[in-house]
């Protein structure tokens, strides 16, 4: 997503993560190089940058503190289609200017290196570039033209002319918040070339299929699809009226269909069904997921559940199309996403 967050000043001081994407999200900054050792857990893999990509790392990233003192790129990682990078303003930006004037003069820097490296000629319209230097770096497929805002930075060619973009119009932010959250960006930074690896070796895990039928439901499903052809399966749902003997009692049930191959179906909304559910994720058992939002278009599990997916050991199910509002899950909304749960396990 790449709207602005309308509760946080981006003039001050902060934390970012941000993420730009090529325009096209062609693989003109790297390629991906692999290293199967025959188990996941030895699985390694890394991006060759391209002249462009060492442009990007050794260059064009360092001259966002030489024109503002006050940020710091406290991580890059570049992948073959996009940048993630860990920000830090260190106090308030001068002369009125936000994050995005940060973003925007990175891009039109990574522009103008992209129209040197290719030898992309002022005037050039859309489409392919027929003289190029050798380097790898790709094709052009887009014009400018778009007037900057203040939630979005757009790709605009720098001199305001005809050439082409490097990337797509906007990009995306997260803000430092919590405790654990700096840790888990870096994290995420260093392992992005392997999880890319293993997403392309798994296509069947990660495809988002708009509309699986599942009785009377159309339902967006990311995950291992087959999972739903298991006929063990349990619907793990937690009435509150369950007494904690009663849970035990249930949950030891459940907990015991996971071992012996089974799948465990829940919303996960109630606190116990969170906790069945976290402790059979731990386990490595079979789960499918109903959740109360859709996917996005280019949607990727995180974390554990990347790793699930990529295992086959995980099926996330939606009845409902995406959305990006924040808002709390109605007792309606529970009841219905429960009833789903409970017709998956009768499949």
């Amino acid at each position: 997503m790449k709207r602005r967050k309308p509760w946080h000043d981006y003039h001050h001081k902060g934390t970012y993560m941000l993420t730009l994407v090529v325009e096209s999200r062609q693989p003109l900054l790297g390629r991906l190089i692999t290293a199967s050792k025959g188990t996941e857990e030895t699985f390694s893999a890394y991006v060759e940058l391209t002249e462009l990509g060492k442009a990007i790392m050794n260059e064009e990233a360092k001259k966002i503190s030489a024109f503002y003192e006050m940020v710091e790129v406290w991580k890059l990682c570049i992948m073959p289609d996009h940048i993630h990078m860990i920000v830090r303003v260190r106090e308030d930006m001068p002369d009125g200017k936000h994050l995005g004037d940060v973003v925007r003069g990175f891009k039109v820097g990574c522009t103008r290196s992209w129209w040197w490296l290719s030898a992309i000629p002022a005037g050039e319209t859309a489409g392919v570039v027929e003289t190029k230097k050798t380097t790898g770096v790709g094709e052009a497929i887009t014009k400018a033209g778009v007037t900057e805002e203040e939630t979005t930075t757009p790709a605009v060619s720098p001199a305001g002319n005809n050439r082409p973009v490097l990337f797509e119009n906007g990009y995306n932010d997260q803000i430092l918040l919590e405790d654990g959250q700096l840790d888990n960006w870096l994290h995420y930074l260093d392992d992005n070339p392997r999880r890319l690896a293993i997403k392309r070796q798994h296509p069947d895990y990660f495809t988002t299929m708009h509309y699986t039928d599942i009785a009377e439901w159309h339902c967006q499903t990311v995950g291992n699809s087959f999972l739903l052809n298991i006929p063990d399966k349990v619907a793990v749902i937690v009435h509150s009226a369950y007494s904690d003997e009663e849970f035990a009692d249930y949950k030891q049930k459940w907990l015991a269909c996971g071992e012996r191959g089974g799948v465990l179906v829940s919303a996960a909304i109630a606190t116990r069904e969170k906790e069945v559910m976290r402790e059979a994720m731990n386990r490595g058992y079979r789960l499918i997921l109903a959740r109360e939002n859709g996917f996005p278009p280019l949607y990727k599990p995180a974390g554990e559940s990347f790793d699930a997916c990529s295992q086959g050991l995980l099926l996330q199910v939606s009845p409902w199309e995406y959305h990006m509002q924040r808002r709390t899950i109605s007792r309606e909304q529970c009841l219905k996403l429960n009833r789903l749960v409970e017709t998956i396990t009768q499949l």
